[in-house]
């Protein structure tokens, strides 16, 4: 019986149910979770600019009228 069926009717499953059913594991060393995506020569500026661009919030300046 899957999680939909089973609680349809239940209401909804808790973490650990969730946890067994999709059979994820966490890694045990945080460093394992480090992310080579950016480049180091980068500033930070440039990452946050990007993250905005790619959620569709870029900055555009007001210009007076």
């Amino acid at each position: 019986m899957s999680l939909a069926e089973k609680y349809s009717h239940e209401g909804h499953p808790s973490v650990e149910e969730l946890l067994a059913e999709q059979r994820l594991i966490f890694p045990r060393d945080p460093h394992e979770l480090l992310g080579d995506f950016w480049p180091e020569e980068e500033s930070i500026d440039d990452f946050l600019a990007a993250i905005r661009d790619w959620r569709g919030h870029t900055r555009t300046a007001l210009s007076e009228t």
